[in-house]
């Protein structure tokens, strides 16, 4: 049986070895005939032809040589001069047999080769097993053996294919497949004798997987990026195939750190960065399986991972750019990222209850790491923003004690509320607080001073560290400590933060000069953030309220800067500050999350009317260096927090101090259209000064939204005669007044701004507005006197009322007439015509039919008086104009 096995087994390698000799022959007859080639085309270069009828012809044509110079036809050095010719016609002619034979030959049958050799080799361990052939620990055998025949018999071809490879003929790898096919038998061989047999412990596996794999990336400086692939795969994968009643965190942790170093070095060797950074983000998944594998102690998982950060940083950082100099270095995106990624990892593993004492430790041990390493190479430059995320990421999910005294809890999974106390280890929180980001802002702002010269996106991240981090820092304790209520430390520590930062601006304007512009990129940011600090210790000492406030005055103080300075950087600055406020709005439009205080002076008078008359003001400033579209979007937001300043405080008197309230009325929808008229009255005037996109897309929005509110709210919804509403105040000085009079009259007016600056339609648009609002007012006061508060009850229109309503259509034509002669406005003339022809109908048809007595007379009377009036105005117009007759003809 034992014979049976191994004939069995010598079929594959039989078939190997034909293989090779059969490709061994077909090259070595593929050199000879090049090298034939190459003969003949030192012969035919030479003027020396074979022998053949065809060469026998160009002798024929020697009588017309006595033309040219003797001394050119017989020069026998010139074949020797001629071989870089004949040497570049040879990769031409092996081109040209690129074909799908050779293909077929030369590269897919090996690859199809090492399949079947890998399927017969799995063939027979199964018919071994099956047939029971075999015993366990010889097939174990059996496979390690064929695993190192495999390894062998690369090696060997690898060294002897010199012999029979030609350099322009692409073939497949035979010495990497080969060894690459027994680096996966011995892979195989460790892993069943233990989970199927039995025969090694977890540990003797453990190693002899690890050192396989070790083995394999070694070999892969011989063999190529497919073995190195394979090896760092199967080192990587072999923890996941052993396991243990007693898992051993340290044992992975000195396997990890065993076999990520010859992956780097292979890397760092070969050049192949894509190992590199394959190695790195395999041990960094590793982190948090560690982390799980023993769940009472973080300190494998925190130890492993500082020291892989350690180890990427400097195969991935340190080596690559040691000689590399800072102007010439762009950002290497991919050794950053990889950072960045160990940063968010060392926040997860912080967080967690387990970290114990040793949490500070590691989070300042993985700072250390990052900041180094970004600070001695620009290419890792946001390596120092990553570790002062890192700072601010595990101060913020530090862990809490849920009472004092007791076990401390997570962040994220605590049985109180996370909000109503304070972290573990509060000295050891405030220390890492103060120390990390002095560390990270001093050092930043020192390497921008020492390379004035870096390149603006490099300069920037190290003024992002310097400036940003602690910033954070501070608004994470404060969060944290303080639980977002007033605190006069935090405020305090906020105001020495604002002298440090204005201290730096200070020592950095001294050096700045023309071409220094990382520095100047510096001044502008330490000048905005000592704002941002002196804006954080306000709010700190203050209500809540106050964030909106310190935040607006914050981008005032931004865009001052901006303009002293001149950094285009800082405008930007002032738009994201704008947008951060407008966030913090509508996040809480009452500012302080509830009754925001007595009527008019209240929070919404500080939280809407700073920002926006800060945002105004500093698109003022702006401006003078040019209105670009920052300047365009911090106008819009100061123009839109004055429109909510007045619409919340609006809704603030009417609502009984509740702006969010879900209720309305017709007074409210009348106070809100007054202020969208007037908001359009302004800013149509602002673009008749300087035509702008602000102005004129902001007047068409506040005109659009005066119509739908008139339109359809007090035209239709909110009609009181539509609905049972009452109307406050008394039978003449009410609502009625301020909901349609007052936007009646505003809308005339803006019908009269809009005739020198916008297009026809938009003044007869508002000027209609006006009659209807103006028409519905006079019908609802005359309601209001007749009928009472309750315009829609079922009170019948007295003879008054009726003769009232026609008084009313009376005299806004007559008003209309007098408004359109003394203006020469046609419309208005043929718009009190409509109001009069109203009126005639009103009296011949509704009041002779109705009214009775003195009321009817009195109404044909007035109207006929009018008319009269009328007419003799109008005679009196024409007289005054030239007739036809007195033109000569």
């Amino acid at each position: 049986m034992i014979l049976l096995a191994l004939l069995v087994l010598s079929i594959p390698v039989c078939a190997i070895a034909g293989l090779v000799l059969g490709l061994s022959a077909r090259t070595k007859l593929d050199i000879l005939q090049q090298r034939i080639a190459h003969l003949e085309g030192q012969l035919a270069h030479a003027g020396i032809q074979p022998v053949t009828p065809a060469a026998e012809a160009p002798p024929a044509a020697e009588p017309e040589a006595p033309v040219e110079k003797p001394t050119f036809a017989a020069e026998p050095p010139r074949p020797a001069v001629s071989v870089p010719t004949i040497q570049a016609a040879i990769p031409q002619a092996a081109a040209a047999r690129q074909d799908l034979e050779e293909k077929l030959g030369a590269r897919w049958a090996v690859w199809v080769g090492g399949v079947a050799l890998a399927l017969g080799g799995i063939f027979l361990v199964r018919y071994s097993i099956e047939q029971n052939l075999l015993s366990p620990a010889t097939r174990i055998a059996l496979g390690g053996l064929f695993a190192l025949a495999l390894i062998g018999a690369g090696e060997w071809l690898r060294r002897r294919e010199r012999e029979f490879v030609l350099p322009a003929l692409p073939q497949a790898n035979v010495p990497a497949i080969l060894t690459a096919a027994g680096t996966c038998s011995a892979f195989a061989s460790a892993y069943a004798a233990y989970a199927l047999y039995d025969l090694i412990g977890p540990a003797t596996t453990f190693v002899l997987l690890g050192l396989v794999a070790v083995l394999a990336m070694v070999a892969s400086t011989l063999h190529g990026p497919i073995l190195a692939a394979l090896g760092l795969l199967g080192a990587m994968g072999s923890p996941l195939l052993v396991s243990s009643d007693k898992p051993q965190p340290w044992a992975l942790v000195i396997y990890l750190a065993f076999v990520v170093l010859p992956a780097y070095g292979v890397a760092r060797l070969r050049l192949w960065r894509w190992l590199a950074l394959a190695a790195a983000t395999g041990v960094l998944a590793w982190t948090f399986l560690i982390f799980i594998l023993d769940g009472s102690d973080a300190l494998p998982a925190m130890v492993h991972l500082v020291l892989q950060a350690g180890l990427a940083a400097y195969f991935l950082v340190v080596a690559p750019y040691r000689h590399a100099e800072d102007e010439d270095s762009g950002t290497d995106w991919a050794a950053s990222g990889l950072l960045f990624a160990f940063a968010l990892a060392g926040i997860a593993i912080s967080g967690s209850v387990i970290a114990g004492d040793g949490r500070p430790v590691f989070v300042a041990a993985l700072v250390l790491i990052l900041l180094t390493t970004s600070l001695r190479f620009a290419p890792a430059a946001p390596a120092a923003a990553s570790a002062a995320l890192t700072v601010a990421g595990a101060l913020l999910v530090w862990p809490i004690r849920s009472e004092i005294g007791g076990t401390p809890e997570n962040l994220f999974y605590q049985s109180g509320d996370a909000f109503a106390v304070r972290p573990h280890a509060l000295s050891a929180y405030l220390a890492l607080a103060i120390l990390a980001p002095a560390a990270i802002a001093g050092s930043s702002l020192l390497r921008l001073v020492h390379r004035p010269h870096l390149n603006l996106p490099t300069a920037a991240w190290y003024a992002i560290a310097a400036t940003v981090g602690p910033l954070f820092v501070l608004i994470a304790a404060y969060w944290r400590v303080a639980e977002l209520e007033r605190s006069l430390s935090f405020a305090l520590v906020a105001g020495i933060l604002a002298l440090a930062f204005t201290a730096a601006s200070r020592f950095l304007d001294r050096r700045v000069f023309e071409e220094a512009g990382a520095l100047r990129l510096a001044l502008g940011a330490t000048a905005s953030a000592a704002l941002a600090a002196l804006a954080l210790g306000l709010t700190f000492a203050l209500d809540k309220g106050m964030l909106t406030v310190a935040f607006a005055l914050t981008g005032l103080g931004t865009a001052w800067v901006a303009v002293r300075v001149s950094i285009p950087a800082l405008r930007y600055a002032v738009g994201a500050i704008g947008l951060l406020v407008l966030g913090r709005l509508i996040w809480d439009p009452t500012i302080v999350g509830g009754d925001p205080g007595p009527i008019l002076i209240n929070w919404l008078l500080f939280g809407y009317g700073v920002p926006a008359l800060s945002f105004i003001v500093a698109s003022r400033m702006l401006e003078r260096t040019g209105r670009d579209w920052v300047v365009r979007l911090t106008e819009s937001l100061g123009i839109a927090f004055a429109a909510f300043l007045v619409f919340f405080e609006i809704r603030h008197a009417l609502r009984a101090g509740d702006p969010l309230a879900a209720t309305t009325d017709v007074l409210e929808i009348g106070l809100v259209a007054t202020e969208s008229l007037v908001f359009a009255i302004l800013l149509t005037r602002m673009d008749l000064r300087q035509s702008d996109p602000v102005y004129r897309f902001g007047s068409l929005i506040f005109k659009v939204l005066s119509l739908t509110l008139c339109a359809g709210g007090l035209l239709l919804i909110a009609n009181p005669l539509l609905s049972e509403e009452e109307i406050p105040g008394g039978p003449v000085f009410n609502a009625l007044i301020p909901a349609y009079l007052l936007p009646a009259l505003l809308a005339a007016g803006l019908a009269l701004v809009e005739r020198r600056a916008r297009p026809r339609w938009y003044g007869l648009s508002s000027a209609i507005l006006s009659l209807l609002l103006l028409s519905a007012y006079l019908g609802l006061a005359i309601r209001r006197v007749f009928a009472g508060p309750q315009l829609a009850s079922w009170v019948g229109f007295t003879q008054g009322e009726q003769w009232s309503y026609s008084v009313a259509l009376i005299a806004i034509g007559i008003l209309l007439l007098g408004l359109g002669l003394v203006f020469n406005n046609r419309f208005a003339r043929l718009a009190s015509g409509v109001y009069l022809i109203l009126a005639v109908l009103k009296v011949f048809v509704v009041d002779l039919a109705n009214l009775e007595g003195v009321m009817r007379a009195l109404s044909f009377i007035g109207l006929g008086l009018v008319l009269i009036g009328i007419g003799l105005v109008y005679q009196r117009l024409l007289a005054r104009r030239p007739s036809d007759a007195a033109i000569p003809s």
